[in-house]
């Protein structure tokens, strides 16, 4: 499986072996880490970076989470940028893991219904079986793709719905179909 990693640059210095200490779990459990840029990313060249290299720091960051299967956070420590990835993430149909030490609850997630995303309480000891677990039910969670023919009409129309409504083709017939699942009598019975 692809893993996504990443934490707050600034709480590093508090949680840096905790960061490690999940990399070292997902790969000892045998994902691959495609990025994590918390582990040799430092704070000082974040703020010192020119525009350049902000926007290509942020076109690569964007191109990790869409290519991971899973993205793991660590949200221990707050961080808006953080709080930006997993929305992004989850705004991309990813399963998300975000993990917290005793204390340090992120109670923003606790308003965020979505099957996808996880917020787990952890313990350096204990990670091992907590990310076996959170792994198995977010790999659960992951999208299937599903390709189909459409006529050239059905594409004029999604694509004027992605350029007027502003909302990508994809999300517009999963919302079509998820509307229907609610209102569909025979499939509720079957539920």
């Amino acid at each position: 499986m692809k893993i996504f990693f990443n934490a707050s640059l600034t709480g590093k210095k508090l949680y840096k072996s905790n960061y490690l200490a999940i990399i070292d779990q997902l790969e000892k459990l045998g994902h691959t880490i495609i990025s994590a840029p918390v582990k040799t990313g430092e704070i000082t060249k974040v703020v010192q970076a020119s525009q350049q290299q902000a926007e290509k720091y942020y076109e690569d960051l964007m191109k990790s989470i869409a290519a991971a299967d899973i993205n793991v956070f660590e949200v221990s420590y707050p961080s808006t940028g953080i709080g930006h990835e997993i929305a992004v993430s989850l705004h991309k149909g990813k399963p998300v893991i975000a993990l917290y030490v005793k204390g340090k609850n992120p109670y923003i997630f606790d308003s965020v219904i979505d099957e996808k995303l996880q917020v787990l309480e952890y313990q350096i000891n204990e990670l091992g079986t907590l990310l076996k677990d959170a792994l198995e039910y977010a790999t659960d969670q992951q999208d299937v793709r599903f390709n189909f023919f459409i006529s050239p009409n059905i594409q004029q129309y999604l694509d004027w719905v992605a350029k007027y409504k502003r909302t990508p083709r994809a999300v517009y017939l999963r919302e079509l179909l998820e509307k229907d699942m609610r209102e569909n009598k025979d499939w509720k019975k079957q539920k």
